[in-house]
């Protein structure tokens, strides 16, 4: 199976672009950077400036924002889920730090590529307003807790 294939089919595995048709996938796969990361390394670090969205193909990432006593464990990522993508929608510097907790192959969709995917996949941008609620929710119960 060629490398274009490969990506391809990691990329209809995400929840977030598995309503996108084939052909845009391939179109997505094709400009995709992979990125590997071994166990411990900073992926994403708070308060910086972020211009890509990352999409886990395997291994596992933690979430983490400062708080007053140091370090949180906000969530644990997994195959098939997607970070760094508010950097896109709202600019502002990183909402969180991303570490791998196991060594971890990502792809990697730049700004402008997620940007156009958004504008040209209603389905991708809907199930990313889905994902962005579910978060927002699991904050809200997190606080109310």
């Amino acid at each position: 199976m060629d490398e274009l294939t490969q990506r391809t089919n990691a990329l209809k595995a995400m929840p977030l672009l598995a309503d996108v048709p084939h052909g845009e996938l391939e179109k997505l796969a094709a400009r995709l950077t992979v990125e590997q990361h071994r166990t411990g390394s900073v992926i994403i670090k708070e308060g910086a400036s972020g211009a890509a969205a990352y999409f886990v193909v395997t291994g596992t990432c933690e979430v983490r924002r400062d708080g007053r006593r140091g370090a949180k464990r906000v969530n644990v990522l997994k195959r098939g889920d997607c970070f760094g993508e508010l950097s896109i929608i709202n600019p502002a510097p990183r909402s969180a730090t991303v570490v791998a907790l196991e060594n971890c192959d990502l792809l990697v969709l730049s700004e402008q590529d997620f940007r156009d995917a958004l504008r040209s996949n209603r389905s991708m941008s809907l199930q990313l307003v889905r994902a962005l609620a579910k978060r927002l929710q699991a904050r809200e119960d997190e606080f109310a807790g």
